[in-house]
């Protein structure tokens, strides 16, 4: 056994796993996201050759907590819950055939340990839909903090967050600042505040105490794109603003999906290059290494032959291509086309969800706004995944971005228990301001 815990490191571990274990069931959530993207992965522990970085560290505290305190109790399983789960068991399976016992091991930490154990912890933990909102509060919070870290790394080219394990040396490209923060790229970090810009703006009309911590996010998020110095982080912010901006044509969403499926398809004829090398006309805009996203999809789609059984190493495919800088590209190569099939299955469920949710916010528009406000989220992890993936915290948000998904009935269910009560005669002013009025 390996421990690469320093002692400040090993206090905050103790100190947030106390606040997991014995802390109200609502600080659960917010503590897991505050302490894993504080905290960088590079302190770990080494049990028997497995990596146990700070999150997976985490994990055995609140679910021995959820065990213990009977949270799980009256949990039930819901039909992305079974998508998911199907996701990930696809992934193990794949993985072991391909490459046997080491593949068992790396799939079941990836996809039977991480991924179900946030995903899971979060559908148990989100009861109301007040807890939804506190998790946004949080989210508002932990950007802003970040976003003033990063604002200083720029303008003094020097991470203030190294001991906590953040690179110190900042990283540049043709003279611009590169930062990240305690993230593993600066990619990532300004993802991670990008792909939230839609729930900061959403909660302007969520109340008085959300309408500032929204504001608060709003800036942040933008801080933190523009401070990683990186196209994709401006490209999912594009994406998010995108998808939040279709309010409008909510209800011609299917016009719209195969008006830009009809368009593409033309593009893909009438353009020399196929469709997908706008991936590479992006980055002129946006800056960045377009160019090889574009290769690696491309390669991808040439050699489908070859990974959609069990995967692939794709080392000897050519230039960098064993850098797999695409979430469906990595979902491939470790879990073939079942797998792949399984995550588009996985993402229709959520886009799903964000339509039933909307449906049953009826006359409640800004909980229907809340609700679409996720779609966009949704979406902006979907354009993200053509230039990344997720390999440290952000994964983390990634999970319990799907667990929220699969609970979103929970923001309706409230408005839903409203007009039941006034049809059969109670006031329904009764409970409509019940807690505090800046998250309910």
């Amino acid at each position: 056994m390996e421990v690469s815990l320093p002692s400040h490191i090993l206090l905050i571990f103790l100190l947030g796993g106390g606040l997991i274990l014995f802390g109200p069931r609502p600080w659960v959530l917010p503590a897991i996201l505050t302490l894993t993207v504080f905290v960088s992965m590079r302190f770990h522990v080494l049990v028997f050759g497995l990596n146990f970085y700070f999150a997976r560290l985490l994990l055995p505290f609140a679910w021995a907590r959820v065990l213990a305190k009977g949270e799980h109790r009256g949990f039930q399983f819901l039909p992305m819950d079974r998508a998911f789960i199907l996701f990930c068991c696809s992934m193990v399976l794949v993985e072991t055939l391909r490459r046997g016992w080491p593949g068992l091991v790396y799939s079941a930490a990836n996809s039977l340990y991480d991924a179900p154990g946030v995903y899971f912890l979060g559908r148990i933990l989100l009861r109301e839909g007040r807890d939804i909102k506190q998790v946004i509060a949080s989210l508002a919070v932990i950007c802003s903090v970040v976003a003033g870290f990063m604002l200083a790394e720029r303008l003094t080219r020097h991470n203030f967050l190294a001991s906590l394990g953040a690179i110190q040396e900042v990283q540049g490209r043709e003279g611009r600042p590169r930062c990240q923060a305690t993230f593993s790229h600066p990619v990532l970090a300004g993802t991670y505040g990008a792909v939230l810009l839609p729930l900061f703006i959403a909660c302007w009309w969520q109340g008085p105490g959300m309408k500032k911590l929204g504001i608060a996010g709003a800036i942040a998020s933008t801080i933190m794109a523009v401070t990683s110095g990186s196209g994709g982080p401006l490209m999912t912010y594009a994406a998010v603003l995108t998808g939040l901006f279709m309010w409008p044509l909510r209800h011609r969403m299917r016009i719209v999906r195969w008006g830009i499926l009809f368009t593409l398809l033309g593009l893909h004829l009438v353009m020399k290059a196929p469709v997908w090398a706008l991936i590479a006309r992006v980055s002129s805009v946006t800056g960045g290494s377009g160019y090889h996203r574009f290769n690696l999809l491309d390669e991808f789609i040439t050699h489908a032959g070859d990974w959609w059984l069990v995967g692939i190493d794709t080392i000897h495919w050519g230039w960098l291509t064993d850098d797999v800088a695409n979430h469906y590209c990595i979902i491939a190569k470790h879990g073939g086309l079942l797998a792949l099939v399984l995550f588009i299955r996985l993402l229709a469920a959520g886009f799903r969800e964000v339509g039933i949710g909307r449906n049953e916010a009826g006359a409640d528009w800004p909980t229907e706004l809340l609700v679409w406000a996720f779609g966009a989220v949704l979406f902006g992890h979907v354009v993200t995944f053509l230039g990344t993936s997720y390999f440290d915290q952000t994964g983390v948000l990634w999970y319990l971005t799907l667990a929220i998904l699969a609970s979103l009935h929970l923001l309706t269910k409230a408005q839903e228990q409203l007009f039941s009560a006034a049809s059969v005669g109670e006031s329904p002013m009764a409970n409509a301001f019940e807690g505090n009025p800046g998250i309910a």
